[in-house]
């Protein structure tokens, strides 16, 4: 079946108009699904960040809280079920944890709160591995938690012994069923049919919080591939890394509900687009019949004429219409085709655009000047010379395929990559359709033209303007007077115009507050103008015409004469730096008040040792001002020797290690003791040390009691001498010198005679007078070096270092002998009494306190048993338990 021309026209316009307002359609939507999915992605990934921001500063305070507890546990915590019980009540982690436990370093449970009753041990437990092989705190993967059968996290922290050792450790456990920081998490509403989802990585990854309890410790499911690539054929899921565990948070849309405003949006725009393809079809069907039907007329008038040349055809040129028009001009056209033939072959000739006739092989039988420049060719060249200029491994091919267009009645347009003999490369478009002749093709006549500049510059506004276009900054450009030509997408959300709101009639004034707006006018133009750029942050107004900040920049275009032609603007809302900024500065200041109200002195040192943080005390302890301290290194501010003694310890810190120390300084007349702890702060990442805090207090007053209560539990309350206990301490110190030094040293072992019968006839009232008095004459006979205590009863010790022979501490003790016969007087009575005395030696050697004792006491038996009130004296030296 032959179509006419109004069919074809009327066919071909309507599918035209059809394709046209289609791929409209489907760009629209397409440039609607991009920008949906991206806006409600980079929401999405916001909400992920943001919660595991939150998340990950809370499990860091839940694992310091673990941390501090570990610090306050003592050895004898491990040592005394009470304690452990005791201690994990008074820890505080039960507060911020669904239970805590003491563990002892071999794995065993030796306490649990709340308590349980079976036996557990959790050697095999990989964070207690880590942790103890660490000596760090550790947070174990989500696992199947022994002490109550449900899944858990758990954090435990290492205690140290005083000599560097493991004691044990303290862990505090989050049940994942429970209501807790990860429980609540589970349950949070994270938008529209969305949920929160926690998983460990690695390569066998397991769910540490889900909706679903049932997948709590199994792996997360693949993600499925979209069909045919389409993102919103699958739930959407943006994810987001906890520092402090390294685990993924997911944030997860279903896509039903996610896509769902997109999904009713494409069904309303195909419904509206094939409502329209209906009206355009009949539309454009009625108005080309009307419009071709002078044309039809003169068609049938010209066709009789081709079938008979002779026979008289009359062609109305009379006709006021389009069919009397084209009859002159066809009448016009006979009687002039052989001029306009001859003209067009010199325009042809001269014409700026590549034309070119092939022959049905393909083969050039005519091309003009600008063709030969464009390929850069000679004429003698001009048959096929253009296929040279193809790769080499393309030519067969494309010239077999030319040779078949050729031959065909069909339009052919392609573009090509030419390389040209000069080496220059360069972009073809060509465009030709078929000569038919009698029915016949005999070849094609067409155009060449260079787009390489153009498809340069196409494809760079393209890329700038998509970038405009999606770009979260707010991008405007203005004319010269300050009126609005454009503003991307962002800008007019922001601002409150619609999309497709014209903005010609807009200016600089209707987004600007007065004062930027004078800014505008007396600062920034004119540095534009100047400089050409301009860089700052002002403010400006938002659909409700609130003021925000923004970082702004100011672009001045110049043309040919250097004149400033129009203006663009770049801008981004630096809100929440802002407010970040302002909090960070609020929160310094709340820390420095907070720190400078504390009694100790705190510091925070950096890599380098040099201070960049310190309290009001720290101030005060070294009389110098906060600029005076900061910057300086520890030993520029301690001085070589005291950095010496601590610098060991610093190493420490800042390998990871806490360390605390006490540190006391005794002059003459002075006693001052500190404790110190060093903290090392981790980098973000965990595993790099930035830096320790030095907390240091004064315990001098506690160190002093100590010293006091040590010292009255070693004196006899009765005589004020040492008593029983110091008495041992004393005896070990002295042998101890004595061992290093190779002195000779005594000790005297002495009694009342008598004592007993004194006592129960006089009263222990008499009897206590006469043992202070007898302590009182015993001391005044002694040197000041000398130690005397009471054991007990009437029993009393005296040890006399650096003896340069034996008979000094006898001669001693026949001085105490002698001293003790006068007369003792109280309470208007008169005691005579006699001492009996032993005396033993000791000069180095295996000996222990106990032998020396031993020796002395039975010297004091010979001398009761020679008839008391002498001084029996053995005569070898105790040496290695041996007499």
């Amino acid at each position: 079946m032959r179509l006419t021309l109004k069919t074809k026209s009327a066919l071909l316009t309507t599918a035209l108009v059809l394709v046209l307002v289609g791929a409209t359609g489907w760009w629209q939507y397409r440039q609607l699904s991009e920008g949906y999915v991206r806006l409600l992605t980079e929401q999405q990934q916001a909400l992920a960040r943001g919660a595991a921001s939150d998340l990950d500063y809370k499990l860091a305070m839940h694992l310091a809280v673990v941390v501090r507890a570990a610090s306050q546990a003592r050895e004898e915590v491990f040592r005394d079920p009470a304690l452990q019980q005791r201690f994990l009540r008074d820890s505080g982690l039960l507060p911020m944890f669904d239970g805590s436990a003491l563990v002892a370093a071999d794995g065993a449970v030796l306490a649990n709160d709340p308590p349980i009753s079976r036996t557990l041990n959790i050697a095999d437990r990989d964070y207690f591995q880590r942790s103890r092989e660490t000596g760090r705190p550790a947070i174990s993967a989500p696992l199947m938690a022994r002490t109550v059968d449900q899944p858990a996290v758990v954090m435990i922290a290492p205690v140290q012994a005083a000599d560097g050792g493991l004691l044990g450790m303290v862990s505090a456990g989050l049940n994942l069923l429970r209501p807790n920081i990860l429980g609540d998490l589970s349950r949070a509403n994270a938008g529209p049919g969305a949920h929160y989802v926690i998983v460990t990585t690695g390569p066998s990854p397991l769910t540490v919080m889900h909706p679903d309890r049932t997948k709590l410790l199994k792996p997360p499911p693949a993600a499925d591939s979209p069909p045919d690539d389409d993102p919103t054929a699958r739930d959407l899921v943006t994810h987001a890394t906890i520092a402090t565990t390294g685990w993924d948070l997911r944030v997860v849309a279903p896509a039903r509900s996610a896509y769902a405003p997109l999904a009713r949006a494409r069904q309303a725009l195909w419904q509206q687009l094939a409502v329209l393809g209906l009206a355009c079809g009949l539309f454009v069907w009625l108005a080309t019949a009307w419009m071709m039907r002078p044309i039809e007329s003169l068609s049938a008038a010209i066709a009789r004429l081709r079938r008979s040349p002779d026979e008289a055809v009359k062609i109305d040129t009379t006709a006021n219409d389009e069919r009397g028009q084209l009859a002159r001009d066809f009448a016009a056209l006979m009687s002039e085709l052989r001029d306009q033939r001859a003209e067009t072959a010199a325009i042809l000739d001269a014409a700026p655009l590549g034309l070119f006739r092939a022959d049905t092989e393909g083969r050039m039988t005519y091309v003009n000047d600008a063709y030969l420049e464009i390929h850069r060719l000679a004429r003698e060249d001009m048959a096929d010379g253009w296929i040279r200029l193809l790769r080499e491994e393309i030519r067969e091919t494309v010239r077999a395929e030319w040779a078949r267009l050729a031959k065909g009645r069909e339009p052919v347009q392609a573009v090509r990559r030419l390389h040209r003999a000069d080496g220059s490369k360069v972009l073809i478009s060509m465009r030709s359709r078929a000569v038919i002749v009698d029915g016949q093709v005999v070849g094609h006549v067409g155009t060449v033209s260079d787009i390489t500049e153009r498809t340069r510059a196409e494809r760079a506004l393209r890329t700038l303007t998509a970038v405009f276009d999606a770009t979260t900054d707010y991008v405007v450009q203005l004319d010269a007077g300050g009126r609005l030509t454009y503003m991307n997408p962002a800008a007019r959300r922001r601002t409150g115009v619609a999309p497709d709101a014209p903005i010609e009639h807009l200016t600089m004034a209707d987004f600007n507050p007065p004062q930027t707006l004078a800014r505008l006018l007396n600062e920034i133009v004119p540095a534009v103008r100047t400089c050409g750029i301009w860089v700052g942050e002002s403010q400006v107004w938002d659909a409700q015409r609130r003021e925000f900040p923004v970082s702004h920049m100011v672009i001045g275009h110049r043309d040919k004469h250097g004149r400033v032609e129009y203006y663009s603007a770049l801008m981004r809302d630096i809100s929440a730096a802002k407010a970040a900024e302002q909090a960070l500065q609020l929160s310094e200041a709340r820390l420095r008040t907070v720190a400078d109200a504390l009694p100790m002195r705190v510091a925070y040192i950096d890599a380098d040792e040099r201070y960049r943080f310190n309290n009001l005390a720290y101030e005060r302890g070294f009389g110098l001002t906060r600029e005076q301290i900061q910057g300086r290194t520890v030993r520029e501010l301690l001085g070589d020797a005291a950095y010496a003694s601590v610098e060991p310890r610093i190493r420490a810190a800042l390998s990871g290690e806490t360390v605390t120390f006490q540190s006391e300084m005794t002059g003459r007349d002075s006693y001052v003791c500190y404790e110190a702890s060093y903290i090392p702060q981790f980098a973000a990442d965990g595993q790099r040390v930035v830096g320790f805090h030095a907390v240091i207090t004064d315990i001098t007053r506690q160190k002093l009691e100590e010293k006091r209560l040590v010292n009255l539990a070693r004196v006899d309350p009765l005589t004020g001498l040492v008593n029983r206990a110091g008495f041992e301490l004393r005896l070990t110190e002295a042998m101890n010198r004595t061992r290093s030094t190779g002195a000779l040293m005594a000790l005297m072992y002495l009694d009342i005679d008598h004592f007993k019968q004194i006592n129960d006839s006089l009263g222990h009232n008499a009897g206590d007078e006469l043992l202070r008095g007898f302590a009182g004459r015993l001391s005044q006979t002694l040197r000041s070096s000398d130690t005397v205590a009471r054991l007990g009863g009437d029993e009393f010790t005296v040890i006399m270092e650096g003896l340069s022979k034996p008979e000094v501490a006898a001669t001693v003790a026949a001085k105490i002998v002698q001293a003790m016969s006068t007369p003792f007087s109280f309470e208007q009575q008169t005691l005579r009494v006699t001492t009996s005395i032993g005396l033993a030696f000791y000069q180095g050697g295996t000996a222990t306190p106990h032998t020396l004792i031993k020796q002395a006491d039975e010297m004091l038996y010979q001398a009761k048993g020679a008839g008391r009130n002498n001084v029996q004296m053995a005569l070898r030296v105790v040496e290695g338990g041996r007499t």
